[in-house]
């Protein structure tokens, strides 16, 4: 189980998607165009981040972050946008979920436009 998890993780991470992945059945949620080498539901939906033993709930930023990096190496990358850095919250500091702003199966939002009217592009 280990080893075929950290063979989706590698792969999806690295593009190498034929490693241990397989594809999504027909009529699962798509994905969005940048994530489209991840063939195996189960590089983000864990049996970690299962919810009474249901894996398809929303992925922990830990999930997230084993491909991406940690909100200080997102807020790096992002550290020169022209509005406040939206990795790296006035408010929230790090404590923000990915999942606050970003989705996979359905449009991504900017959380900080709840109270603001920043022009931020989400992936």
């Amino acid at each position: 189980m280990k080893r075929t998890l950290l063979a989706a993780i590698f792969a999806a991470c690295f593009g190498a998607a034929a490693i241990g992945a397989q594809a999504a059945p027909a009529g699962m949620p798509t994905v969005k165009p940048y994530h489209q080498t991840i063939k195996d539901c189960a590089v983000c939906h864990t049996e970690e981040n299962a919810v009474a033993g249901n894996k398809f709930v929303v992925p922990s930023d830990k999930t997230c972050m084993g491909c991406h990096g940690d909100y200080k190496a997102m807020a790096e990358k992002t550290k020169n946008l022209p509005e406040p850095n939206p990795h790296w919250s006035n408010h929230y500091g790090s404590g923000l979920s990915c999942t606050a702003c970003h989705r996979e199966h359905s449009q991504s939002k900017v959380y900080c436009n709840e109270c603001h009217e920043f022009s931020y592009k989400i992936k």
